[in-house]
């Protein structure tokens, strides 16, 4: 069920470019630090009454895309705390060329992705899903919400400094989270993703749709197996997470949004296994 760290179940494949990160600045831009300057940023995000995006995330092992491991979508925020996302097809229209400035840039593929929809709330600080759609087991979209992924750069324990040599217009704030927050942010992400499958949910699924209970039974087991292994494997591995957050100088929001986490872990045979999991989400059409 979970046969990778960082994989997202039910996603499909995808052409990943890898680009030279650019080298890391003073911390300093605008007279201001740029801690500082992030949190204006953000701030101006949550001014913002809505805003559109596409987006595409990708997982690498050993540094090759894994096939079967990508997934293209879109959405829009509305009222500042509705989110609806959807999943693209790879030639879908997009607002930018993927192969601009940022770091580990994505392209799209030439194959059909598996279609997804979901609508989120927040709702007493916490985000909810309204509806959501899958023709797959799985759901990736939720854990992809942007308005999430802004949120988690404002209240973890990280380092931020600017990228020099960006284009004309923009700025490049380099966040990486510290090792501790990286745990946990993984961890956290982890949890929701099985506690939405974990055999409550299953027991009451399978009885809806009139599944037998030894099959259940046997589902729930399979379950805390997985579970258990996830744990292990996150206890035994070394987590990295960078951010790359492209600002539109001019009106001091967001331009795009790149995730890079790196997981270190022990493999069979005592050979080291390197996983990479990187979204990048574009914004565009603020209101």
């Amino acid at each position: 069920m979970v046969k990778l760290l960082l994989s997202r179940a039910g996603i499909l494949s995808l052409v990943l470019l890898i680009c030279l990160i650019p080298v890391s600045g003073c911390g300093v831009m605008n007279d201001r630090p740029a801690a500082e300057d992030l949190s204006l940023v953000l701030a101006g995000m949550d001014g913002s009454d809505g805003v559109s995006f596409e987006g595409a995330a990708a997982l690498l092992v050993g540094g090759k895309a894994v096939p079967e491991s990508s997934l293209y979508y879109g959405g829009k925020v509305a009222d500042h705390n509705k989110v609806s996302l959807y999943s693209l097809l790879p030639d879908g229209s997009q607002p930018g060329t993927a192969g601009e400035s940022a770091p580990h840039p994505l392209e799209r593929g030439s194959r059909d992705v598996p279609v997804y929809y979901t609508r989120l709330v927040k709702e007493d600080g916490e985000w909810k899903t309204q509806q959501a759609a899958a023709l797959q087991e799985s759901n990736p979209l939720e854990a992809l919400n942007p308005l999430r992924q802004l949120e988690e750069l404002e209240g973890r324990e990280k380092t931020v400094t600017e990228e020099a040599g960006s284009a004309r217009g923009t700025r490049v704030l380099r966040i990486e989270l510290t090792p501790e927050e990286a745990r946990s942010q993984l961890s956290a992400e982890l949890d929701r993703e099985m506690q939405a499958i974990r055999p409550a949910s299953l027991v009451a699924a399978g009885t809806a749709a009139g599944e037998p209970a030894k099959e259940l039974e046997a589902r729930a087991a399979l379950w805390e197996q997985k579970q258990a292994e996830l744990q292990q494997r996150l206890k035994q591995a070394s987590i990295r997470t960078v951010y790359y957050l492209k600002v539109d100088a001019k009106r001091n929001l967001p331009a795009r949004l790149t995730c890079n986490r790196t997981t270190t872990s022990p493999g069979s045979a005592g050979v080291v296994t390197e996983e990479t999991y990187i979204t990048q989400v574009d914004f565009y059409g603020y209101q």
